[in-house]
């Protein structure tokens, strides 16, 4: 058996080393960037903007102060921790403006609330601020007892503000995680009854490009209420679904004047074969001269836009 040169031995261990120190580090995982840090909650500041004053006083600051902070709290959009340990992380403070009214008849009152929440960060740069600017009123009604203190009217007035406070987090907190969180909590709140909600859901769709959620928009098409079947619509013309088209055609009532004014330029901004032959058929059929000009018209700038899309022919 030959000898080995160990200088052969050394000079590949040195290559091999070499080759090690180069791949090692290019194969490491690139660090994951850390999250903004959540916001801190600084101050809560309650001023009561009921015209005339307080008629009668109506809310404890103190009691709405702490019980308005835990609820943001509870919320997870803020850190635990206070101003003094904030550090570089963004401070953001409440303002909260209250109105309120009593009106009594005999022995039934009702206790009217407006409140305003305007929370805003004292660095606006800082990763990871909040700000927002909420309205909402409630009532609720209580019965006049005879000898009722003051007290106890005010504690009512406490509850009516915080809840609709509350009502006005909740529903902050709501459209945040569909604008920013998974897609399930878009597509749960897209398939649910309806309500305010669900036309947040129907803009997000849009907005943040969902495409695999299209087949439901496609169904609110035919939704009984208007202006749902305006904003699903709207969302399917930003994703460019052409399935729209056909949905389109298919549902709406040649006779239905106003949903023909419509969705005639919303075919033609969707474009492709199908809407150019429904257009085609509209301007050529339709017996009402307005729409036979306005398909015509519209498929001329789909024809229009989608020959300067093609470019120059060879």
């Amino acid at each position: 058996m030959p000898a080995i040169d160990p200088g052969i031995g050394l000079g590949l261990g040195l290559t091999l080393a070499v080759a090690l120190g180069v791949w090692l580090p290019a194969c490491r995982r690139k660090p994951t960037p850390a999250a903004p840090a959540k916001p801190v909650l600084g101050t809560i500041v309650l001023r009561d903007v009921t015209p005339g004053g307080h008629t009668p006083p109506s809310f404890d600051g103190a009691f709405l102060e702490h019980a308005l902070r835990e609820r943001l709290l509870g919320t997870a959009m803020f850190s635990f921790g206070t101003v003094a340990d904030a550090g570089t992380s963004p401070v953001n403070d409440l303002q909260v403006q209250i109105a309120t009214e009593a009106i009594e008849v005999g022995a039934k009152g009702e206790a009217h609330a407006r409140v305003r929440l305007r929370l805003d960060g004292r660095s606006n740069e800082a990763p990871g601020g909040l700000s927002f600017d909420l309205a909402g009123e409630g009532t609720e009604r209580y019965a006049i007892l005879p000898g009722r203190p003051g007290s106890a009217l005010a504690a009512i007035f406490d509850g009516l503000v915080l809840r609709v406070a509350g009502d006005l987090v909740d529903g902050f907190v709501a459209h945040r995680r569909l604008r920013d969180g998974p897609v399930a909590a878009v597509h749960a709140a897209l398939a649910a009854d309806g309500g305010e909600l669900r036309d947040e859901a129907i803009r997000t769709v849009g907005e943040r490009k969902l495409r695999e959620e299209a087949p439901l928009l496609l169904r609110l098409l035919s939704d009984p209420d208007e202006n749902t079947r305006d904003a699903a619509l709207g969302a399917l013309i930003e994703l460019g679904d052409r399935r729209a088209v056909t949905e389109l055609a298919r549902t709406r009532s040649l006779r239905d004047r106003h949903e023909m004014r419509k969705i005639i330029e919303a075919i033609a901004i969707l474009g492709g074969q199908e809407a150019d032959e429904y257009l085609s058929f509209v301007a050529a059929t339709h017996d009402d001269d307005e729409i036979r000009a306005a398909a015509g018209a519209a498929r001329a700038r789909l024809q229009r836009r989608e020959g300067d899309l093609a470019g120059p022919a060879p």
